[in-house]
């Protein structure tokens, strides 16, 4: 690596931590001037002794890594199965027009509805159990990848499928060594999106009841006003979305390595 761009690393990174330190320096100014009431902005300092409190104590007479394990596992689990539906689907309407159409309408209706709009209708048919849960993520999750494989099948350049049906390359090989390269860039953007999606969705599919999750801490704890605890809640999913974010970042450049290289 040239010392320029062990230069640009560093600077990189030393913005990444100054941003959000000064975030934090804006936010105990203003609250330690009184400018904000505490019920509607509490100091940073009282909002990490209340995530302390929730890790030791935490919330509602369950642990707080109980909340956070029923939060992941639906995220997981609908993060997992949205992605690889989507994109399967999104692969084929990028390749086939006749799935293309298939799909085109009842997709295009459904994308821009918000899930909010969604759970009244899940209540009817599923229940407020886990099911609903899951799958008012799940929608969010493959329609997000349908669309972003869908761009990376198209994106393929017509010279490069040329060039594989030329050297004899049947439509198997065309479509592992051609198209799904081509299309892995938006595929990986498009997990960091969905993943995004789905932790902001999670608190709305708590809202389907249950007593579990940090989507619940934060609305439970907003019914009470206990505004420490929704700030502490939503600081913790916003670490998960961080981390998770990071990884899949990391996962791309592993995967994608060439990208940005030709």
């Amino acid at each position: 690596m040239s010392s320029n761009s062990r230069q640009a690393q560093r600077r990189y990174w030393a913005l990444a931590i100054l941003s959000p330190l000064a975030i934090l320096l804006v936010w105990a100014l203003v609250t330690a001037r009184g400018t904000v009431t505490p019920t509607l902005l509490p100091s940073p300092g009282a909002v990490a002794a209340t995530v302390v409190d929730m890790i030791e104590r935490g919330y509602s007479g369950i642990g707080i890594w109980t909340h956070i394990a029923a939060s992941l596992w639906r995220v997981g689990v609908a993060f997992v199965a949205g992605s690889l539906i989507g994109i399967a689907i999104g692969l084929l309407r990028g390749r086939i027009a006749a799935i293309d159409a298939l799909f085109l309408v009842p997709s295009e209706i459904v994308r821009p509805i918000p899930p909010l709009g969604l759970i009244p209708l899940f209540i009817l048919w599923f229940g407020i159990g886990e099911l609903s849960k899951i799958l008012l993520i799940f929608i969010s999750v493959v329609l997000i990848m349908m669309v972003n494989a869908q761009a990376g099948a198209r994106a393929c350049a017509l010279d490069s499928l040329r060039a594989a049906q030329s050297m004899g390359a049947n439509r198997w090989q065309v479509f592992r060594f051609v198209v799904l390269p081509s299309a892995l860039p938006q595929i990986m953007t498009g997990l960091r999106i969905a993943m995004g999606t789905a932790l902001t969705i999670l608190v709305a599919s708590e809202l389907l009841g249950g007593d579990r999750g940090l989507g619940f801490v934060i609305l439970d704890a907003s019914s009470f006003f206990r505004t420490t605890y929704v700030f502490g809640g939503i600081i913790l999913i916003g670490l998960i979305g961080l981390a998770s974010d990071r990884g899949i970042a990391w996962l791309a450049r592993r995967i994608v390595h060439w990208e940005g290289k030709r």
